[in-house]
C-alpha cells in the first residue's frame, strides 16, 4: 500500500525526494518498515506513549489512530505479491544483520520485481485502502 503511494506520487511532490523517480523507491519503503521489526503495533503504542506522556497530565495523553484499510475486507494479498514482499524484507534482513553478501544488482533486481508486482496488483491495492475523507474520521486511544 505504501510503496503504491510512492511510486503513484508525483515526481518532486514530496519534501524527502521520495516518489517513483526514485531510484530505489520500493527498498526505501522496506528499509523503513524493517525499522520497527520485531515490535508489534502494541509495544510501538506503549513505547510513545512512555515518551511523551511527561509532557501531559494524567489522561491527557492519546495517540491518534488512523485506519489503513477498509473495515471487514479481505486482507489476503496475492501469492505472488506476498512472496516478493517477503523476499524484499529477508533481503533488507540480510543487509542490516550482515548475515550475507548482497551485491547491488541483487538490490536492483528486487526493486525491479517489487514494482512489478505492485503495478500488476494496483487495483487490489487500492480497493483495500479507506479514502481520505474517510481517514479524517480517526479514532483515539
Amino acid at each position: 500500500m505504501c510503496m503504491l503511494r510512492v511510486l503513484t506520487r508525483p515526481a518532486g511532490s514530496h519534501n524527502g525526494k521520495l516518489d517513483g523517480e526514485t531510484v530505489n523507491a520500493c527498498m526505501i519503503v522496506v528499509k523503513f518498515y524493517s525499522l520497527y521489526r520485531g515490535i508489534s503495533a502494541d509495544d510501538m503504542s506503549s513505547l510513545i506513549l512512555d515518551r511523551v506522556a511527561f509532557n501531559y497530565t494524567e489522561g491527557d495523553c492519546r495517540i491518534v489512530t488512523v485506519p489503513f484499510f477498509k473495515d471487514g475486507f479481505d486482507l489476503e494479498l496475492p501469492s505472488d505479491l506476498r512472496d516478493c514482499l517477503l523476499d524484499a524484507l529477508h533481503l533488507q534482513y540480510v543487509i542490516d544483520t550482515k548475515t550475507g553478501e548482497v551485491k547491488e544488482d541483487d538490490l536492483v533486481a528486487m526493486e525491479t520485481r517489487l514494482r512489478k508486482s505492485i503495478t500488476i496488483h494496483q487495483d487490489r491495492l487500492k480497493s483495500m485502502r479507506l479514502l481520505y475523507m474517510v481517514v479524517e474520521r480517526s479514532s483515539y486511544r
